[in-house]
Order: structure tokens, then C-alpha cells, then sequence
């Protein structure tokens, strides 16, 4: 069997059952009660963030997988802040604050569309980010940032989570 994908629909960042979704689900052999309930789990883990598409990957009628896409990370940011565009000048506006280990976790939820090899590669593409939209890490600027996870001050917080990069 080749693969199928199912798109999901999503109403206010829950699943909206629909007769379709679950026509579709049974065409594929799979229980939608099963896969909403799966669903729902992998939204979870993202949950504070804002959901571009849902997909079930199907298979075979025993084996499927759900992709949450989040959008691409300058969106995210702009969503994040409630901004429809980034700072004029960055140098100068600030849009919005993030955490640090927001950051890193953004990097964990987007490793495959990164690219990265490394943990602190991703985190410094995504300061790259900050630093062209005007965004803040802990109240500093991005590149004051990315000065200190060149230098090892964050190693301690990056290694926290390396064993999740990995995986």
C-alpha cells in the first residue's frame, strides 16, 4: 500500500470531527476514534504554540503517523507577539521577549525543517531570526545572545536538552 495522507481538520487548535475526516479515516482502515484520541496527544506537546496543519500519514490500516506542522519560524514569532510584521529596525524595536529555553524548545519542535546538526546550530539559527525581526531573549538582544552561546554560557541549559535533539 502506498501512502495516504489525511489532512486534519482543526477548529480552534482542537480536531473538528467531521463526517468526512471520519469517512476518510475508515477508508483507511484506521479507528478515528483511535486517531483523534493520537491526535489530540501530539497537539499537546506543542501546545502553546500556534498550529499550521495537522496530517495523518498512513501506510498500511496498522500503521500510521501524525504530523503537527507548526509555520515557519518567522510566523511563528509574529504569531507568538500577536504582530503582523517584524521590527522596522531591529536595532532599535523590539517586538516581542522570548526565554531561552522557549527558544530551545522551538528548536526541538522545528529540528527537521532546520537542518541543523547540532542543537546550538539550530538555537543560533533561530537567534539569527530573532536578530532580523527585532526580537529579544531573556530582555537582550539576539546578537548579545548568540555571543554567549558562541562563548559556552547557555552549554549548561543546551545540554539539558541535547539528549532530546538526538533522539
Amino acid at each position: 500500500m502506498s501512502k495516504r495522507v489525511i489532512a486534519v481538520p482543526l477548529q480552534g487548535g482542537k480536531v473538528a470531527v467531521n463526517p468526512q475526516f471520519q469517512d476518510a479515516l475508515k477508508q483507511a482502515g484506521l479507528d478515528p476514534n483511535a486517531v483523534v484520541q493520537r491526535v489530540q496527544e501530539e497537539l499537546k506537546k506543542v501546545g502553546k504554540y500556534p498550529v499550521q496543519k495537522v496530517e495523518v500519514e498512513v501506510s498500511s490500516p496498522a500503521r500510521y503517523e501524525v504530523k503537527v506542522s507548526l509555520p515557519p519560524i518567522g510566523d511563528l514569532f509574529l504569531k507568538l507577539f500577536g504582530k503582523d510584521t517584524g521590527a522596522h529596525d531591529p536595532r532599535s524595536e523590539v517586538i516581542g521577549d522570548i526565554s531561552f529555553e522557549q527558544l530551545v524548545e522551538i528548536a526541538l519542535l522545528k529540528k527537521d525543517e532546520l537542518k541543523s546538526k547540532s542543537l546550538k546550530s539550530a538555537v543560533k539559527q533561530l537567534l539569527s531570526t530573532c536578530k532580523a525581526m527585532g526580537v529579544s531573549v531573556d530582555g537582550r538582544r539576539a546578537d548579545e545572545v548568540m555571543k554567549d552561546v558562541e562563548g559556552g554560557k547557555y552549554d549548561e541549559i543546551l545540554n539539558k536538552f541535547e539528549k532530546q535533539w538526538r533522539q
